[in-house]
């Protein structure tokens, strides 16, 4: 199944689910389910396993996932009844799957080809940095490049979001832990992390982290180490890769992260970024105020994002 966050004319989140060329409301198709089966407090029982919220939902567990694909398996290319809960996809904003997470952590240095065009070793264990939420954004909405970088970067990332509570998890149970994959975007201010010595202040500007455009649920993607990871800026491909290249496997990467702090439902973990950077072509090629950059990686999706300039009220 495909989740996403979206918002229609009233601006109110929802959350959804793919269904065809549609998104559907799934709190409000799940209180209209119920009340046909003739269930009393149907709004109680919706809001309780498919809120609308996708933290809220990931913390429903199991029951909640049954709700959903109850919700999915409904009849909607010939029910009428169902058609004012699904809308076009066109016809709404995508916002971040997850715009809530408790914790956003990042692995740097994860793929071989670039560490080859940075010419330094591997580590010998995942190399951790953190994001904060404010950096969401949706899959369709501006990168905002602050005033203060003249080194703004891109970095195409498979992320995977935490679905069950996840602590000292052995590597070979930790799928058990992931509820499903989509695209980050790691924008960075290369100029910064120079300045600061570290990362946090160079990657966290709001909308720094474009991410989307659904949340693809874990049965769809049986094996995310070997999918194709492409970004393109304006149409030129400036990544070109696959996550059999990632130095450290997403199991390794949760099962690590897991012994050294509790992982919860909706943390996102981004995997890290294959070679073919701006900072590292010869000379460094940034982006600039009216790029697109465009990611796609295999079984996911894509996002597009325009660069922006930063505005003062």
């Amino acid at each position: 199944m495909k989740l996403g966050t979206f918002r229609i004319k009233d601006g109110v989140e929802r959350l959804g689910v793919v269904v065809g060329e549609k998104i559907a409301d799934v709190n409000a198709a799940y209180v209209h389910l119920l009340t046909q089966k003739g269930k009393l407090r149907a709004k109680e029982i919706a809001d309780a396993l498919l809120p609308s919220e996708m933290v809220a939902f990931l913390k429903g567990g199991d029951d909640s996932w049954k709700a959903l694909s109850d919700v999915a398996g409904l009849n909607w290319n010939d029910d009428p009844s169902l058609e004012r809960f699904a809308h076009k996809i066109e016809d709404v904003t995508l916002a971040c799957p997850v715009t809530n997470p408790g914790k956003i952590a990042c692995v740097g240095a994860n793929y071989f080809d670039l560490l080859e065009e940075m010419g330094i070793p591997p580590t010998p264990a995942p190399r951790l940095f953190a994001k904060f939420s404010n950096a969401l954004c949706g899959p369709c909405d501006p990168i905002i490049r602050p005033a203060a970088t003249e080194c703004l970067d891109y970095e195409a990332e498979l992320a995977f979001v935490v679905g069950k509570t996840a602590r000292r998890v052995p590597k070979e149970k930790a799928f058990e832990h992931i509820a499903g994959y989509m695209i980050l975007n790691d924008v960075s201010a290369r100029d910064l992390q120079v300045i600061d010595k570290q990362f946090l202040r160079a990657k966290t500007f709001d909308h720094f982290a474009p991410c989307g455009p659904f949340l693809v649920s874990r049965d769809e993607v049986p094996n995310p180490d070997n999918l194709d990871v492409k970004l393109w800026v304006n149409g030129d491909l400036r990544q070109n890769s696959n996550t059999n290249k990632m130095v450290f496997d997403v199991a390794t990467i949760l099962s690590f992260i897991s012994h050294a702090f509790t992982l919860e439902p909706g943390d996102i973990v981004a995997t890290g970024t294959p070679g073919g950077l701006g900072r590292d072509r010869t000379p460094p090629v940034y982006m600039q105020h009216g790029d697109v950059c465009s990611i796609e990686i295999e079984k996911i999706g894509k996002i597009e994002n325009k660069v922006v300039p930063e505005l003062f009220e």
